[in-house]
């Protein structure tokens, strides 16, 4: 069976935080600690609203395995971006990323998106490869909020 989106809200808050929390190597990185409460997906919801991104459950055979958000224009380059791709730790090594990102790619060209950009920590070495493996290139390097990124992206047409 296929994966599936099914559009998130406030009310998965402690689905997305099992989530965040059996990923302690990202949340590490992205939130300078290994255990996210409540409040920081309230505000992930809030910055998502105010950056008007769509977020979404990943299901798997009834499962919930990850989350999937993005949006149609980046406050920087104002062109489409993916914001965030996590799978749950019990469920990586299956290709369930591979499989979810290229939903969203298909979405993407299905409404003849150009390219699609994202931006990735430095320091996150397996997003790097990922990310890399799937035919995003490296354009740019920056600091954001004290953390050297790499905004990458893939061209579509």
């Amino acid at each position: 069976m296929l994966i599936s989106l099914v559009e998130s809200s406030l009310k998965n808050t402690a689905i997305e935080k099992t989530i965040f929390i059996s990923n302690t190597k990202y949340t590490s990185i992205a939130y300078k600690k290994t255990k996210l409460e409540d409040e920081d997906i309230v505000t992930q919801y809030n910055e998502s609203k105010e950056l008007k991104t769509q977020r979404y459950l990943v299901s798997k055979d009834g499962n919930i395995i990850g989350i999937i958000e993005y949006g149609m224009e980046s406050p920087r380059a104002k062109k489409p971006w993916l914001t965030l791709l996590i799978i749950d730790s019990q469920y990586q090594g299956q290709g369930y990323a591979k499989e979810t990102y290229y939903a969203y790619e298909n979405k993407m060209r299905n409404i003849h998106v150009k390219c699609i950009q994202i931006a990735v920590h430095a320091t996150n070495e397996k997003a790097l490869t990922f990310w890399t493996a799937l035919g995003f290139v490296k354009y740019d390097e920056r600091i954001f909020e004290g953390d050297r990124m790499y905004s990458l992206e893939k061209q579509l047409m």
